[in-house]
């Protein structure tokens, strides 16, 4: 039996050139796309037919703890609405993975939080051509 393992040290988000730090303990990003790419579609007599979804889009959800030193620069391309590459490479064996995508932008400005424990803060990324390879 083999036992495999997970590195979240493997793991790389660049933003505009930029490489993220400070991530939340509770995970590094998500990323998902707007909608499904196909659509079943079952007639009266059960004949089926598969609509085709060209929506390419997608998410990206980035999980920072609040003191990360990537919160302003994130900030700034939110208040500034620019737009902006973004590339995400996972270099674990079992379930490598990379995502490039450009023209993106953050859809809202990072929430701001501060009490007695360091918060966390979830910047979302619209991504016009969401590509998972």
């Amino acid at each position: 039996m083999s036992v495999t393992g997970y590195d979240s040290r493997k793991v790389n988000v660049n933003v505009n050139g930029s490489i993220l730090t400070g991530f939340a303990g509770d995970g590094l990003f998500t990323v998902s796309k707007s909608e499904d790419a196909v659509t079943p579609n079952v007639g009266c007599q059960g004949d089926v037919v598969y609509e085709e979804n060209a929506n390419e889009s997608g998410t990206i959800a980035i999980t920072l703890q609040g003191t990360s030193s990537s919160l302003p620069m994130l900030r700034n391309l939110a208040a500034n609405r620019k737009q902006f590459s973004v590339s995400i490479s996972d270099a674990n064996d079992d379930d490598s993975i990379s995502v490039s995508a450009q023209k993106c932008r953050i859809t809202k400005m990072p929430d701001l939080a501060r009490g007695k424990n360091t918060s966390t803060v979830t910047v979302n990324i619209f991504v016009p051509n969401l590509q998972i390879r």
